[in-house]
Order: C-alpha cells, then structure tokens, then sequence
C-alpha cells in the first residue's frame, strides 16, 4: 500500500492510502450515464405472497428520499412507510428495492416519470432488514484515450481483486457536494445545537450550485434543502438538532462514526508500515477504547454516548465477480461489492486524479 491523497476530499474523511501508482489515462466523471448500481438480494428474501409489497425502484439523476417522497405522494401515504436497504448516488442510475407493508397499497402501486420508476415485483414474509441485502452490482463505463486504456484498466483491476483495498467508508457517506455529515454528527454527539444549526444552514461549498451558495448566505432555502428550511423558522433556531426524526439522525452520526473508522483504519496502515491486515475492526460503539486516541485529537467530547451504534466491519474490501470488455471506443467495467462496500474506491484506485464524482471536484 502506497500513502497517496488522490483528492481534496480525501484529506476531509482520511482516505489516506491507494494499492499502487498506476492509473488509467482517461477522465471518468460519475454520472447516470458513466454508472449504474443494482442492489442484489439474499435468495428467499422474495416470495409470491407476505405482509410487505417488495417495490423495484429504478431512479435516474435524484436521491433515494426525493425518490421515495414521489412514491409515497403517489400511494397517498407518509414517506416513513417506506423502507429501503440502502441509499444510491444522485449521480447514478440506480436500481434498489423498496419494502412496504402491503395493506397500505391497496390496490398495488405504479409510478413512471422520467426520472423515477417503480412497480411490485413480489412479497417478504419478514419484516426487512440490512440482511437482506447481499451487495450491490456496479457497471461504469468510460471512453477510452487509447488502446492502452483497456490493458491498463484490466491489470489495475485484476491487482484489486487479488489483494483488495482498505475498506475506507467512501465519499457519498459524507455528503458529495457538501463534506460536512460527519461534522452534523459530532455536534450531536457533543450536544452542541448552536454548531449544528449554524453548519447546516450557513456552511458553503465551493461544489455546490451557486443558487445553493447564494440560498445559503441569505438563508433562503429552496424546495431540495427541506430540512434546512424547516430549520431556518424554528424559535430559536438551535432546536433544529433537538427534531430530526430518527433515520436523519443516525445518517448524521453514523457519519462522523464512519469517518472516525477511516481515520483507524488509516493509523493501523501507518503502524503497520503500509501492509493491510485483514480483520474485523470495531466502529465507536462497540469497543471506545480503539477510538481513545483519535477522539482525543478530535478534541471532542462525547455527551450522547448513546448515539453510536455498534457493529465491525472488514478492514479489507475485495470486488467480486470482475468483468471488463471494449464497446465502440468505450470500455465497460462490472464488479460485485459486499453490503456497504463503497464504489468509489474502486474508481478512486482505478483512475486516480482522474476520478471525478462531480464536475467541479478539484484535485492534487
């Protein structure tokens, strides 16, 4: 393993180490064009007959609660009933499951619009949970600069299979356009409600849209920042941090938990002079005292204890079922990740300083 931040993020959220200094030539920008995501479903996990309504939801260019806000409109039920095994990328053609109790729908559901499609496919006998999914497919596909693109692209990706990657939490965790959801999450830990309100509704970007700038400096909101505008007519605004519903709270610190993993993961790659272990490493809430060093640089003091959650991931991320091919000047790229197995650094390892998330990402 090689010490290498490829971009300004990774200094952000301490992805701090890359398999090798090879990268492919061309620029890859993640789009609903360049990427796709399937969820893939543990077998039995669909039946012909359950309590819950299993909806494909196939979504193109919006996130997966504006996605789910449509769906509910269309059912005429609260968007809370809807549950899902994860969340894709805006920047995405994405292809996930929706699990709802099946009473709610009546008569079933259709939805079809440009940018969100979604029907019932099936049942579950159980209630779903986070072992129902059993990874996720990605294909991204790119054109190539040159022949030696495919070879390259082939080798890089054959090295990753055979030796994996520090299993980082990616970039998506912490917000793309904005790099601040871990921050949220340790206010909220720290119980510090002036900081949360005052980063979620004034901190700027210089990857966000200038409407977004502009909306944020004059705290005018418009109808994608709901929460921010729910927040800014609070009395006093502080309280904001005191009514986020459950699943937005947890979204905040499990990200500042993900970044503290990242962080570990990255202090045990140094100690260890740059070999990957490949072993079960516990998250905050679990085992703290892991985690004394670095939350005593982070100067942080945690008055919500209860907050973190406890579960172990796997230090080492390998890609399975791997598949590259040529397409009339474009390459097409297929692997299988575990759950909660990051894409990104796949592409971040594939191409480098020529990985893009966004168009405006800066590099160096």
């Amino acid at each position: 393993m090689i010490k290498k931040f490829v971009n300004v993020f990774d200094y952000i959220i301490d992805i701090a180490y890359v398999l090798t200094e090879k990268n492919i030539k061309s620029e890859f920008t993640q789009t609903p064009e360049t990427f796709l995501v399937q969820e893939v479903l543990e077998r039995n996990t669909l039946s012909d007959e359950g309590d819950y309504a299993v909806l494909e939801l196939e979504k193109k260019g919006v996130d997966t609660f504006e996605a789910l806000r449509l769906i509910a409109r269309k059912a005429g039920i609260p968007a809370s009933n809807f549950k899902v095994l994860g969340l894709k990328d805006k920047n995405s053609r994405s292809i996930q499951y929706v699990f709802v109790k099946k009473h709610l729908l009546g008569g079933g559901i259709e939805v079809e619009t440009n940018s969100v499609k979604a029907r019932v496919i099936g049942y579950s006998r159980c209630k779903p949970g986070k072992s129902a999914l059993k990874g996720n497919y990605f294909k991204i596909r790119f054109e190539a600069s040159s022949d030696d693109d495919f070879w390259l692209a082939k080798d890089l990706l054959r090295e990753i299979v055979e030796h994996g990657l520090p299993n980082y939490y990616g970039y998506q965790r912490f917000g793309v356009t904005r790099p601040i959801t871990h921050l949220l999450g340790k206010a909220l830990l720290e119980a510090d409600s002036s900081w949360f309100a005052s980063m979620l509704l004034g901190d700027t970007s210089i990857l966000e849209t200038a409407e977004s700038i502009r909306g944020r400096m004059r705290y005018t909101f418009n109808e994608i920042m709901s929460y921010e505008k729910k927040c800014r007519f609070m009395n006093p605004v502080e309280d904001c941090g005191l009514s986020l519903n459950h699943s937005l709270r947890n979204l905040y610190v499990d990200a500042y938990s993900s970044y503290l993993f990242n962080r570990l993961l990255t202090k045990i790659l140094e100690k260890a002079g740059g070999v990957l272990p490949e072993e079960k490493l516990p998250l905050p809430g679990c085992n703290r005292a892991s985690y004394h060093e670095i939350l005593r640089e982070e100067g942080v003091i945690v008055r919500r204890r209860g907050l973190f959650k406890c579960w172990e991931r796997s230090s080492v991320l390998k890609p399975s079922e791997p598949g590259i091919r040529r397409n009339n000047g474009w390459i097409e790229i297929e692997f299988t990740l575990p759950r909660a197995g990051y894409a990104s650094l796949v592409l971040r390892e594939l191409f480098k300083e020529n990985f893009r998330l966004v168009e405006t990402l800066s590099v160096g």
